[in-house]
């Protein structure tokens, strides 16, 4: 499976494209994209200056396959010039190529996380089709071995693939954030796994990724926050069987009513089951240290410590952090007290 390189200059037109594109983008995309305005303008007057890379196709009419720099090779095409560089890789058989495609993928910093989702999904199921695996767990450690990922890389890789393209599509035109399905992942869909089956069963991990995306969609959810502050405590606090009934009503509720939200779940829940006595004791702490902190930052004399300006800024990023945290918990409790 380890691919060998040759670097040579090839016409631009004996090279296919590659349908299998992880970075998601159309022909038109590309075409109307500024970005690719520019590059033709570079590659009319300075040639192709990164390679690309290639592999030599074993059907059609042209004598290559494109692994990596589509618009590379669409602005060699579109300029017209003779030849392109590029490196051909020689692989062991269609697995080896797909590995190597992804490897390539990983360490190009302009590709987003959905692109390399793409590419690890089409691995995976490469893999899954050898029907060699006893379980799960041994696929996951032949993937890990492919692909170089780290445990968290690989955790955060198997999230994204239960997302259909549509919400790929989403995030690559930023209506939504990589960071949010691994939050409905890791925050909650893996937390029903986990603790409620049953009823994820009921619902359908299908159905509980749409509303959940679609909730962070309206802004009903703030996914990369919201799904941590107050879901996770709600599975973390519910041990009876009184709690966990609750708690299973509430989440039913929460997937079954488009406008119902991570903090108005955690409020009923709280106003049902009271935090315990240590959530009082550290109320009280709060009270005690911010009666300890006002007065010591009044001593702060800006024109003083302006001499300092390393520790001016370390002092200024910490009361910033200070006050997002506090102003946070102002407006959760103003809720409570109304």
């Amino acid at each position: 499976m380890v691919a060998k390189y040759i670097l040579k200059e090839i016409p631009p037109e004996q090279i296919a494209f590659n349908e299998d594109n992880p970075r998601g983008e159309t022909p038109e995309e590309i075409k109307t994209d500024k970005a690719f305005e520019q590059l033709k303008d570079s590659v009319a007057q300075f040639g192709v200056l990164v390679p690309i890379v290639v592999h030599e196709a074993k059907e059609g009419p042209q004598k290559y396959r494109l692994v990596d720099g589509e618009r590379r090779l669409r602005a060699a095409l579109a300029t017209n010039i003779d030849t392109i560089p590029a490196h051909i890789a020689k692989s062991a058989d269609l697995m080896g190529q797909r590995v190597q495609a992804f490897h390539i993928h990983m360490l190009r910093k302009q590709w987003k996380p959905v692109a390399i989702v793409r590419a690890f999904k089409t691995i995976r199921t490469e893999l899954k089709k050898s029907k060699k695996w006893k379980s799960d767990k041994e696929l996951l450690l032949e993937l890990q071995a492919l692909t170089g990922c780290t445990p968290t890389q690989l955790e955060d890789l198997q999230r994204g693939i239960h997302y259909p393209e549509k919400v790929l599509k989403d995030i690559d035109a930023k209506k939504l954030k990589w960071s949010h399905i691994v939050q409905f992942e890791a925050s909650f869909v893996e937390q029903l796994a986990q603790h409620y089956p049953r009823l994820l069963n009921r619902l359908g991990a299908k159905k509980v990724r749409e509303v959940l995306t679609e909730k962070a969609r309206q802004k009903v959810i703030d996914p990369t926050r919201d799904l941590i502050d107050y879901m996770l405590p709600i599975f973390k606090r519910a041990k009876s069987a009184q709690e966990r009934k609750a708690a299973e009503r509430l989440f039913e509720k929460f997937i079954s009513e488009p406008d119902c939200t991570p903090e108005n779940t955690k409020l009923a829940y709280d106003q049902r089951f009271p935090p315990k006595q240590d959530q009082l004791e550290l109320a009280n702490n709060v009270i005690e240290q911010c009666d300890r902190l006002m007065p010591l930052v009044e001593q702060i004399e800006t024109t003083q410590i302006i001499s300092y300006k390393d520790k001016a800024s370390e002092v200024k990023r910490a009361l910033e952090a200070l006050k997002q945290t506090v102003s946070k918990k102002v407006r959760q409790l103003a809720r409570i007290s109304r």
